[in-house]
């Protein structure tokens, strides 16, 4: 039998306090043998960092917008978070021969993807689906695990209400599969 050589990531933001949802995307990503974890950003409260921490998995995270108490955050993440430095944009590690930057801002994940400098560029904050190549370079923003529209308040007649999903990411194929939390 063949031995896959590659690694499951699970890319997740935007949760905006949304524990329901959280907490079924982080039982399916147990299920799913995911070995490490990215946050990009609008967890909102420092208690979600709390629950996220005890996946035991190592999670990547930065914070977002929406993000206020940065020192709670750290210190509930717990040992098992690595955050962005305070006053950098974005993060970047290499993990099973893939080079990965993760923001939550999507004009800089862009900027990021289209420099071709890394192999996968993960962000938040539209809370809006986004899967595509510039290059070799993927540009993923996961959805968002809250399910609700970035323009909620200003929502139109007829339109469409956010869908609730995280993505996860392979480094052996540098692809990723979007999946909805039901």
């Amino acid at each position: 039998m063949l031995k896959y050589e590659g690694m499951k990531i699970a890319v997740l933001s935007d949760s905006h306090d949304h524990i329901p949802n959280l907490e079924k995307a982080l039982k399916q990503i147990k299920v799913k043998k995911v070995e490490v974890m990215f946050f990009c950003g609008d967890m909102c409260s420092p208690f979600t960092a709390g629950i996220i921490g005890k996946v035991n998995l190592p999670v990547y995270a930065c914070l977002g917008n929406n993000d206020e108490d940065q020192i709670a955050f750290v210190q509930l993440g717990g040992k098992n978070f690595t955050w962005v430095p305070l006053f950098k944009e974005f993060g970047e590690v290499e993990l099973n021969s893939r080079k990965i930057a993760y923001c939550h801002y999507p004009k800089l994940g862009e900027f990021l993807a289209k420099s071709e400098g890394y192999d996968a560029v993960f962000y938040g904050h539209t809370h809006k689906v986004r899967n595509e190549k510039f290059g070799k370079t993927l540009l993923l923003n996961s959805g968002s695990i809250c399910g609700i529209n970035a323009r909620y308040v200003l929502k139109f007649e007829g339109e469409k209400q956010g869908v609730a999903s995280y993505a996860i990411y392979d480094t052996k194929t540098n692809s990723a599969e979007i999946i909805e939390i039901k």
